[in-house]
């Protein structure tokens, strides 16, 4: 499943996975609470797309462990199928139309002087 962009960089998915780890471990602080399944799948999303950055790097045993722990996430997260998104089903928006709302006809208000 190819998933990663030209903009995933190690730094920017390393960086996401870590501030997204210390907010968990804030809002975890004096709690006793579970990832909600959204939280996983966003886990699922982020070690999936490090572990093909290290494979394209050329480190298999490391992009293997990051894939292991995508899948973990996936499994909490019930993930059943790929991410759907609405948009895919929509047409192609047509060309912007620029419309002149405004009356030709001047509109004057009623005389009022009594």
């Amino acid at each position: 499943m190819e998933i990663a962009t030209r903009t995933d960089s190690l730094w920017s998915l390393r960086f996401d996975l870590m501030s997204a780890n210390v907010l968990v471990w804030i809002a975890r602080i004096g709690r006793d609470a579970e990832l909600l399944p959204e939280t996983h799948l966003y886990f699922f999303d982020r070690y999936s797309r490090l572990a093909q950055v290290y494979s394209r790097r050329g480190s298999q045993a490391r992009a293997q462990a990051l894939r292991e722990r995508a899948a973990e996430h996936y499994r909490a997260g019930g993930g059943d199928g790929p991410p759907y998104a609405a948009a895919m089903g929509m047409p192609r928006p047509r060309q912007w139309v620029m419309t002149d709302a405004r009356s030709d006809r001047a509109v004057r208000p009623p005389d009022d002087a009594a």
